[in-house]
């Protein structure tokens, strides 16, 4: 039999079920009862609210590493290198204080590997700002405190000065980034993030952050979020 010929853009649920995998659409046929039709209008809404809540949380990432960053280059430059007496440099990435160095393995030296990669082709050697960039959420959500006696005392030392309008207990800061730390992984594996109501908690949770960090960016963040107005547009 020869294949069909393409009908101009539109495809049938039978057409895409193969492709997509039964596992993959069945969260989509549960909410919509068996509604095949809308169960295929609700998946592909699910990829634009993914793509509308990874751009807030691009800005989130982007405004919560930075303002952990400058945090630690003040901090590093605190410390002293226990066979010189000399200063540990802002550049923490570069040569960070043990304490940090800990922390942050094994996270650390894979940005730097990642790094490295990526300015080979530039044909220089890796700076700060290059080993910053390539360090994951998780490596800034688990540089926050708990019970680590490390964690604690950086958190005293310099990171609780990244969020000078935190009000709240920590743990409830902690809380927060650590769920949207979870988000980001679900959105990048590509899983439904249906339950509009868990939603519309990360955006509440991605505000209440970058208004401890900066209220003028918390402002600014919420003006350029299109998740809200994705929301709205949701099949019925």
């Amino acid at each position: 039999m020869p294949p069909r010929a393409p009908s101009g853009g539109s495809a049938s649920w039978g057409d895409l079920e193969p492709y997509l995998s039964p596992e993959r659409l069945a969260p989509y046929i549960a909410t919509t009862g068996g509604n095949k039709k809308l169960a295929l209008r609700l998946y592909q809404w699910n990829i634009g609210l993914s793509g509308a809540t990874y751009e807030a949380l691009h800005i989130f990432e982007v405004v919560l590493r930075n303002a952990i960053d400058r945090r630690l280059r003040s901090w590093n430059l605190t410390q002293t290198q226990r066979s010189s007496g000399r200063s540990f440099p802002a550049e923490w990435t570069l040569n960070p204080a043990p304490v940090l160095a800990r922390l942050l393995r094994p996270a650390l030296p894979e940005a730097t590997g990642r790094a490295a990669l990526a300015t080979a082709t530039h044909h220089r050697q890796p700076g700060h700002d290059d080993v910053v960039a390539q360090l994951t959420m998780g490596a800034w959500r688990y540089l926050l405190p708990d019970r680590d006696p490390g964690r604690r005392y950086l958190w005293r030392a310099a990171l609780s000065q990244a969020f000078p309008r935190l009000q709240r207990p920590v743990e409830a800061l902690v809380s927060d980034v650590d769920g949207l730390y979870r988000l980001r992984n679900r959105i990048a594996h590509l899983e439904s993030i249906l339950v509009l109501g868990r939603v519309n908690h990360y955006v509440a949770a991605m505000r209440r952050v970058l208004n401890e960090i900066d209220p003028v960016v918390e402002s600014w963040f919420t003006s350029q979020q299109r998740i809200s107005a994705v929301i709205k547009s949701r099949p019925r």
